[in-house]
């Protein structure tokens, strides 16, 4: 769990997470981690807005 988390929050994609575990395919990952990915949902809605705002 504690690699994933430093990863997520590092910004890597769930993608490539998924295949650096070893899973067969995304599906396994995403419902593992799935709440790690709700705690970057903030981060990553900030992100847009600040995109939006720069454009």
């Amino acid at each position: 769990h504690t690699h994933c988390s430093y990863l997520l929050h590092g910004g890597v994609s769930i993608y490539y997470i998924s295949k650096r575990l070893g899973h067969a395919n995304i599906k396994t990952t995403l419902e593992v981690y799935s709440h790690l990915l709700e705690e970057t949902q903030v981060e990553e809605k900030q992100k847009t807005i600040n995109l939006i705002k720069s454009m």
